[in-house]
């Protein structure tokens, strides 16, 4: 038995990153300093999805004990941004299936206050019935919900454009704010560093980003962003690392390895 078992979790948020590759679990008490404690698990590539996810869960008992709040974040290439303006509960689904006609997927619709947007994502239909008859009313969100969310209001400060970049495990997520609010949010797969400066070249170019004046912030895979840095000050002058949350820092040492849009998750109100 997990020693965390013990602890009364009544009070805990819970946050589960589930991929066909893996489950990352963590949990903390938003009021604790270092009670975050964070897991991840690999999940055997030769399963069905949802019953590997089924079986990792099942295996770890501290997530079958009950949470004050559950949200779980489900990444997808497919998904769609649909301004406020002309969101509206009736036709949101219409939007997400004429850009992907063919799909068969459970729609996530996810409010972004912030933003002034509703994020649409698909998600695996037999993932979203075991999350939700296992979880206590859980929140399913798209990771770039909340990295919307929390660069929104980063990017409030100076009047210059800025991109935000994650990168995770060879997928590169990049959020761009000007003064008039969200211009791009999006999610490109990289192999090589190479592979990630020229998608950020690519959509600087296509937002007109100014090279002297607008900035790019970096975070996630060290490596990878060490040479990605290198890379793009040859046409930026700015580059530099995203400031780490002060409020992670007292959750404890397990905050600085989570995904970061799991810490930017456990900062916003969503």
């Amino acid at each position: 038995m997990e020693e965390s078992v013990s602890i009364d979790t009544s009070h805990y948020t819970l946050m589960l990153r589930i991929t066909p590759g893996e489950l990352q679990y963590v949990y903390y008490h938003p009021a604790e300093d270092g009670s975050m404690v964070s897991k991840r698990i690999v999940l055997p590539s030769g399963e069905e999805y949802a019953q590997a996810v089924e079986q990792a869960v099942y295996a770890h008992e501290i997530l079958l004990q009950p949470f004050n709040r559950v949200y779980v974040v489900l990444p997808s290439t497919h998904f769609v941004i649909v301004p406020n303006e002309v969101a509206t509960q009736s036709d949101n689904s219409c939007y997400y299936e004429m850009l992907n006609p063919c799909g068969d997927e459970y729609v996530i619709e996810s409010r972004m206050p912030h933003t002034g947007a509703v994020m649409l994502s698909g998600a695996d239909k037999r993932v979203v019935s075991f999350v939700n008859r296992t979880f206590d009313t859980p929140t399913l969100l798209h990771p770039l919900t909340a990295l919307c969310e929390y660069f929104y209001r980063k990017s409030r400060l100076g009047n210059h454009r800025k991109m935000y970049v994650h990168l995770l495990h060879g997928r590169m997520d990049v959020v761009c704010y000007g003064r008039e609010g969200l211009l791009l949010a999006n999610t490109y797969d990289y192999r090589h560093s190479n592979d990630a400066a020229y998608h950020i070249l690519n959509v600087w170019k296509q937002l007109g980003l100014d090279q002297r004046r607008d900035e790019v912030q970096l975070v996630g895979d060290i490596d990878t962003r060490r040479e990605l840095s290198n890379l793009l000050r040859n046409y930026i002058l700015t580059v530099v690392p995203v400031i780490f949350p002060s409020h992670s820092h007292v959750l404890g040492s397990d905050a600085m390895q989570i995904p970061f849009d799991l810490t930017a998750l456990s900062l916003c109100e969503l």
